[in-house]
């Protein structure tokens, strides 16, 4: 096989693996009763999950034979090793995590039988593919807005996992119906609790864990800033006191408060199924302490007991906390000139960290890039003080592609947790190829070629494609990267 050839191949593979060496020879052809062997040391339910994924993938039944290999206990759980010769395929995993892993890269790789109409069946190319993470925490924050579908939250997800994320944050915006506190939630748009719950399990599925976030500092309000609207105080204004005085933070010295995002936090664990982890936000909590109580106390006491307090109902629970990093640094500070940090020099929160429980999660949102190309590499240096002071770390581009590229070999060359990719309200378009292709990439494999600088939107579409099948969904506005091709006001002859 030559070099052209071997191109084309990897270029359907997202993320792209560590290490897979192509072969000359006759194609396994992925028919009824083709031959899997799968070698594992964690064998309860392997047999009928590959037999599950190959009805799905391809619409076929293998014959597989699942052989206890007590060797693969060594491996990392998300790690897989494949051989694909001519009469069978073997796949060899520690256990379930693994598998899907292969065979997410087997699908990826398959190809269409040539010359007919419609599809008659499936080839893979003798190969061989020894493939793990870079880094254990490979993860997605994905908001839903009260303009969010959850179709579209769903799509998503399905992707993510396809390119081997295994972590998707969920941060609803004003728009979940507490029962515990019905009135914290935009009065018109209240999300279904049974469709959400469908998508936590759709999660478990797919192999990536949904977990939550509810923001206990700052972003009180439910929406963003600068549209103006709070999904509490538009529809409850006796409500106010539990807020600072233009509602954006929350009121620390205001007892209620507590006990109300005590009700909210533990409501929304529970609705997840209790998972291992909870993200608490705490960034861009520029207005703290200003009512009359709060601005009179010392804001660090303040705080260090409010995160205390959390930190300690999460563990209780089982569950470790997330934060974004912003507040724990102090804006003008030398060391950070150039990179992203929030806090004020008035709030003296500097030494904040020092006090701190070290199992909480450090999530370090780093947006930007070098802004020539001259310029020399970003050195991170928020996220390297994070961890030299004890802290898992993950770090957190967004949509800049060099900087995510970027970030994924700091974490992997400083053994970081891991990547926590967001998107907020840009997250289609070009957008979408960056978060689900390139950040992929970058949390996997962030040496592969595929993190460079063009952007693979032929794969990406067919990827899509694929997940869209496993959705039974082809209706206009649910396929590709966006609803629609053209914005409604550009549309060609339009009347001026």
């Amino acid at each position: 096989m030559d070099s052209r050839e071997e191109h084309y191949l990897l270029d359907r593979l997202i993320p792209v693996p560590k290490e897979i060496k192509f072969k000359d020879g006759k194609e396994y052809l992925v028919r009824d009763r083709c031959k899997v062997v799968v070698n594992a040391s964690e064998t309860e339910g392997i047999a009928a999950k590959t037999e599950a994924l190959f009805r799905n993938y391809w619409k076929v039944s293998p014959s597989v034979s699942v052989k206890a290999d007590r060797k693969q206990a060594r491996n990392p759980a998300d790690a897989y090793a494949v051989r694909i010769e001519e009469k069978q395929l073997v796949i060899s995993v520690k256990g379930m995590t693994g598998l899907m892993n292969a065979l997410k890269t087997l699908r990826q790789l398959a190809e269409v039988e040539r010359g007919t109409e419609k599809v008659s069946g499936y080839f893979l190319v003798p190969c061989e593919i020894s493939d793990g993470p870079a880094m254990p925490f490979r993860g997605v924050h994905l908001c839903i807005f009260p303009e969010t579908e959850l179709w579209d939250i769903e799509k998503q997800l399905r992707i993510a996992a396809y390119h081997k994320f295994n972590y998707a944050v969920i941060e609803p915006w004003g728009i979940f119906p507490f029962e515990s506190r019905p009135e914290f939630c935009f009065r018109d748009r209240r999300i279904n609790r049974q469709d959400l719950r469908r998508l936590i399990d759709l999660g478990k599925e797919l192999g990536i864990t949904l977990f939550p976030q509810l923001n206990i500092l700052g972003h009180a309000s439910g929406a963003r800033c600068a549209i103006g609207k709070h999904a509490i105080l538009d529809a409850h204004p006796e409500l106010q006191p539990i807020f600072e005085p233009d509602g954006w933070a929350w009121c620390l010295t205001n007892p209620h408060t507590r006990r109300i995002l005590t009700d909210m936090v533990v409501e929304l664990h529970e609705f997840f199924g209790n998972p291992a982890y909870f993200h608490i936000g705490c960034d861009e909590a520029d207005h703290l302490a200003t009512c009359r109580d709060c601005r009179r106390k010392n804001l660090e006491s303040l705080l260090l007991d409010h995160l205390r307090y959390f930190h300690d109902l999460l563990a209780g629970r089982g569950a470790r906390m997330l934060m974004w990093h912003d507040m724990l640094l102090t804006r003008g500070d030398e060391r950070w000139k150039g990179y992203i940090v929030c806090g004020r020099p008035e709030q003296e929160l500097g030494n904040l960290y020092k006090k701190l429980p070290k199992d909480i999660v450090i999530c370090d949102w780093q947006y930007g890039y070098k802004e020539k190309a001259a310029d020399a590499e970003p050195e991170w240096p928020t996220t390297k003080f994070f961890k030299k002071e004890g802290f898992d770390t993950l770090v957190c581009p967004w949509i800049n592609t060099a900087g995510a590229r970027s970030l994924g070999k700091l974490a992997g060359r400083e053994k970081l947790m891991g990547m926590l990719e967001t998107t907020w309200h840009l997250n289609h378009h070009r957008q979408f190829v960056c978060i689900y292709a390139h950040a992929a990439g970058a949390a996997w494999n962030p040496e592969s070629s595929l993190t460079g600088d063009a952007l693979p939107y032929l794969t990406m579409a067919q990827h899509l494609r694929q997940v869209l099948q496993d959705m039974e969904t082809s209706q206009y506005e649910r396929t590709g990267f966006n609803q629609l091709q053209v914005n409604a006001g550009w549309l060609p002859y339009q009347d001026a």
